[in-house]
């Protein structure tokens, strides 16, 4: 059985990567489109986004890792090389957020969110290639973010600066976020970032901080209903009540990932309870066991369900899932991840113009009005997954 679906998994990340390396890069430029539209229409004068950029060099970094190859590094190169000559910041450190189609900076403010990915970037890219100059890099915004956005008082990280790294009056990271100081979703890419340029590095700062942004995000972002708060003020008081399933599961593995990464054996038994009450509100709550599917948020205000299936979340759900089996040994866990993958491959996989669909509704149709690749939809959720789960199946039997 698990023979049978490691080859399923091996198969679609193939599938993701050869959409990547075959259809979404312009030829004339030598670089990756900034936009393709559902049916694969590309767009060469869209804008580009840090975010998409920094998520490409960190897929195609894991992915020589994975395969223990150099296969894919022409396409890390591809990504780090536009994000060195037109995203980083010469003078004052960082990245910016985003450029045109020629690289002429638009957006130069520095979101923390955007920082910490490509810090993930580099030291993905460090560990995949031995490279020192990419850790270094990497370390650079780290300190950057140490010494600037850390909060030395309440703990966490502040969610954006302007171009010299000044506070700013809007720290939205898109239009649909609220403009609080902080927010979880930077605040769980920091962390995530710091897993993996603790891997890398093996320094004692980067583990210091990164034990501390786990406390910070178990005990202010995590609340008592076992659930993420999305935003808050600078001293850790919630700001909405919105609820993101997709973050919540998420939350989870990349929680106890970090931890397992400091190797602290107490740390990980005084997080355990915490981490495994959360898949189970998740599952309560968020799992939809008609479907074997994943909803999007839920607004308790208003009574009112995104019922909306996003391919981040369906992918994370699997992740989640399969991490709290890991934990446990509770088959209900693993039956779930089969269950939401299944679902995974007969609705959001795109057999006919690559890669998968944003998002189909509750019944199972794609939502064509949002792009197949973009400043926020790219390779890096499921082909992350995807390696993950091949990973799974050698623990769980295949081999």
């Amino acid at each position: 059985m698990y023979a049978t679906l490691k080859k399923d998994f091996e198969k679609e990340l193939k599938h993701v990567l050869s959409f990547w390396t075959e259809k979404a890069i312009d030829p004339k430029a030598n670089q990756f489109y900034g936009e393709m539209d559902h049916y694969g229409t590309p767009y060469p004068e869209a804008n580009k986004g840090i975010i998409m950029y920094s998520r490409i060099l960190w897929t195609f970094s894991a992915a020589c890792s994975f395969y223990q190859t150099d296969k894919y590094k022409k396409y890390a190169d591809m990504a780090k090389s536009y994000i060195e000559t037109y995203f980083l910041d010469k003078k004052y450190g960082g990245v910016y957020w985003e450029t045109d189609c020629d690289g002429n900076v638009l957006v130069n403010k520095k979101q923390v969110y955007a920082e910490a990915f490509t810090i993930y970037a580099y030291a993905e890219y460090a560990l995949a290639f031995n490279d020192q100059s990419a850790l270094k890099a990497a370390m650079d915004i780290f300190d950057k973010l140490e010494s600037v956005c850390y909060d030395k008082k309440n703990g966490g990280y502040f969610e954006a600066f302007s171009n010299s790294w000044e506070r700013l009056a809007d720290v939205r990271l898109s239009v649909k976020d609220m403009n609080e100081p902080k927010g979880m979703n930077t605040n769980l890419h920091v962390l995530e970032a710091f897993t993996t340029l603790y891997e890398a590095s093996k320094d004692k700062r980067v583990a210091d901080a990164l034990r501390k942004e786990i406390e910070v995000y178990l005990n202010k972002i995590v609340n008592e209903k076992n659930q993420v708060t999305l935003f808050f003020s600078e001293d850790w008081k919630p700001k909405t009540t919105e609820i993101s399933y997709g973050h919540d599961i998420e939350s989870t593995w990349l929680v106890w990932e970090a931890a397992e990464m400091l190797g602290d054996a107490k740390l990980l038994d005084q997080i355990r309870p915490k981490i495994l009450a959360m898949v189970d509100k998740f599952i309560a709550e968020g799992f939809d066991t008609k479907t074997n599917s994943t909803w999007y948020e839920y607004f308790p205000k208003t009574g009112n369900r995104d019922t909306d299936r996003h391919w981040w979340v369906q992918i994370e759900a699997v992740e989640g899932l399969a991490n709290a089996y890991d934990m446990t040994g509770k088959e209900e866990y693993r039956t779930l991840a089969l269950k939401q993958w299944n679902y995974i491959k007969q609705y959001l996989i795109d057999n006919v113009h690559g890669e998968w669909y944003w998002r189909i509704d509750e019944d199972g149709f794609p939502v064509d009005s949002e792009p197949k690749m973009g400043q926020w939809k790219c390779p890096y959720h499921n082909g992350r997954g995807l390696m993950h789960m091949i990973k799974e199946m050698d623990k769980w039997g295949a081999k």
